[in-house]
């Protein structure tokens, strides 16, 4: 008979995960992931697998909360254009917060993607996910009146979805919080003059 485990799961893989995303996942030692979880080796392997298997789970759990919590704040949201622009510079409430360390999924795209068959399968769904809320948001926007009619759903989902990267990318690179604000207004700035009727005026 198998023996009951003595931790929280969930607690596990978020300790997992914020030990991979501050140190990269080159940069971490199961040592390291004892360490931070409080989980002796022997129980992580029993557990998990083995420290790529337990990387991959931090990632999909990580992408599995972010696309829902991004489809339910979209979902409650009244104003859709204004909805879209808290999502492209990280101020929607149904995301883990942007800081310094940038985006998880982001970061692991970027070392392993090319390499990692699984983390490139999880970047691809992700952002895929991302892509049709976005789109159903610009849908929502024509409807309010907020989005010029003759604007391309799927072309401006992709756009915004390149915006939200390069906000993601500017936050992690140094940039100081005055000049990262500054930059998140001209985002909002250009994606309106772009594709809101106000924008047209």
């Amino acid at each position: 008979m198998a023996r009951p485990r003595k931790f929280d799961e969930g607690t596990v893989i978020e300790a997992a995960r914020n030990q991979f995303w501050h140190h990269g996942y080159e940069g971490t030692s199961m040592a390291q992931l004892c360490e931070a979880t409080g989980v002796a080796s022997q129980s992580l392997y029993g557990a998990f697998g083995s420290k790529h298997d337990l990387f991959v789970r931090t990632l999909d759990d990580y992408c599995g909360s972010q696309v829902t919590g991004l489809a339910q704040s979209e979902g409650a949201a009244s104003d859709s254009w204004a909805w879209l622009m808290a999502a492209v510079t990280f101020e929607d409430d149904g995301r883990l917060g942007l800081t310094r360390d940038g985006c998880y999924l982001s970061d692991s795209a970027a070392a392993l993607s090319r390499l990692d068959d699984k983390v490139r399968d999880a970047s691809q769904r992700t952002f895929t996910e991302i892509l049709r809320v976005f789109a159903t948001a610009l849908t929502r926007a024509k409807a309010q009146e907020a989005v010029r009619a003759d604007v391309n759903v799927e072309e401006a989902a992709l756009a915004l979805l390149v915006a939200m990267q390069g906000v993601e990318f500017l936050r992690k690179s140094g940039l100081d919080d005055e000049q990262f604000e500054k930059a998140k207004a001209g985002t909002i700035a250009a994606l309106s003059q772009a594709f809101t009727i106000r924008g047209e005026k």
